[in-house]
């Protein structure tokens, strides 16, 4: 093959995998000057994460994070990256007309990506929205000296809430990156949200994502979805009721029992954005960068493009094997109410800090550590803590409802669908 073209299909490759990452959105390939265009044109900067959060202490005796040389032009060459990816139930505007029209507005879906310092690996770790949270005090405008917020325990999505209730969705973001530092150590150095509309238009400007329902799926409280059992190739608001649903019959109605659904579609769109279906066509990548872009807003650290293209590049080595779902371990709490985190989630914390993959061995030297099922609720209720993602050869993805029931911080790369074969 040609050198040009091998370079090609890399920028593309490296450009799609990075997107992907932030929001489950992505830059694309041998169009450089499109993508600097696009990406400085259609997203909204907001501040950066150190302008109004200050970082977590350092665990005493944690592990210095050391990596391989990396491409100078990446915003922390050889060290590990955490990105915050959030979406939104904002109803107001475009997202009314998908999903109703609401004064109110949260953050339906939050991620802690994890990029290992050496590029060879992204971690992505799912927060219910319903976990039992310390939320600290936040700001309520961008003033370092400016009001704050009371600390208080509430829901997780409660941070997001308290921020948004201002009419800044910045500090909607940096309240909940607050409230993820604080209860899991981490630093986060960057933040993207995106909205129903940027979802629906990533989605449709691929031509779909195909899924499999091993059992018949109705929501017939909120989202309307209503899916027999089988394949379904997914667009438009069909696949954002699909995301979005939690009140299906036969299911408990709680953010986990989602969560796994959303994983397993997320995968597979990554694996249909990497695909030579896309990934190989300049008018289907384009497509993409535009939905991607348009509804994005990030934060200054992911803003300027030559910082994206250097992590892009960086990254171009990865594929969707390299990808890692996972939910934080967890059991519900106070009669369902709440969920709340597991012992096995400082594991996850810890391998995150010293940027060791989630799957194998423990900083311990327990390979066990995680992967196993939570003990049971903090009441005696069930345990969870909902499986990653699993995508098939073809970019299609199974349905978290028809198999065995989650167990506590269970990992699954993008490549497995462990589901497909019940669909045929």
């Amino acid at each position: 093959m040609p050198r040009h073209v091998r370079a090609m299909r890399s920028y593309r490759r490296a450009r799609a995998v990075a997107l992907v990452l932030v929001g489950v959105v992505a830059l694309g390939g041998g169009f450089v000057g499109f993508t600097v265009l696009r990406w400085r044109s259609n997203v909204t900067t907001l501040p950066s994460v150190a302008s109004l959060v200050a970082p977590p202490s350092t665990p005493p005796g944690a592990p210095p994070v050391v990596g391989r040389s990396v491409d100078a032009d990446d915003p922390m060459p050889g060290s590990a990256l955490n990105l915050l990816l959030l979406a939104t139930d904002d109803r107001s505007g475009e997202n009314a007309a998908l999903a109703g029209a609401d004064p109110g507005g949260g953050s339906d879906t939050a991620l802690i990506a994890h990029i290992s310092a050496d590029r060879s690996r992204v971690e992505l770790v799912s927060l219910p929205r319903d976990s039992r949270a310390q939320i600290p005090a936040c700001h309520l405008d961008r003033e370092p000296d400016g009001p704050m917020s009371q600390p208080r325990t509430a829901k997780f999505n409660a941070a997001f809430a308290t921020g948004w209730a201002t009419g800044d969705p910045a500090l909607a973001a940096l309240c909940t990156i607050s409230t993820v530092q604080t209860m899991t150590g981490l630093t986060i150095h960057g933040y993207a949200i995106v909205d129903m509309v940027g979802f629906v238009g990533m989605v449709d400007a691929v031509g779909g994502v195909r899924v499999c329902v091993p059992e018949p799926l109705r929501d017939t409280r909120y989202t309307g979805l209503d899916l027999s059992a089988g394949w379904h190739d997914l667009q438009g608001v069909p696949a954002l009721q699909y995301v979005r649903a939690r009140h299906v019959d036969g299911g408990d109605g709680t953010d986990p029992a989602r969560i796994e659904r959303q994983h397993r579609f997320l995968g597979a769109l990554v694996r249909k954005v990497l695909s030579s279906e896309v990934l190989s066509s300049p008018l289907a990548m384009g497509r993409f960068l535009d939905a991607a872009t348009s509804s994005l807003m990030v934060s200054e650290e992911l803003a300027d493009p030559g910082t994206m293209l250097g992590l892009a590049w960086s990254l171009r080595g990865l594929d969707a094997t390299d990808l890692t779902f996972m939910t934080v371990p967890w059991a519900y709490a106070d009669g369902g109410r709440y969920v709340a985190w597991t012992s096995d989630a400082d594991e996850v914390w810890a391998r995150l800090l010293a940027d060791m993959p989630l799957a194998g061995g423990a900083p311990g030297g327990n390979p066990s550590a995680v992967g196993t099922p939570a003990a049971g609720g903090a009441d005696g209720g069930p345990a969870g803590g909902a499986a990653g993602d699993g995508t098939a050869g073809d970019g299609t993805a199974g349905d978290g409802t028809g198999g065995a029931p989650p167990v506590g911080g269970a990992v699954l790369r993008t490549a497995e669908d462990p589901e497909a074969a019940l669909c045929g």
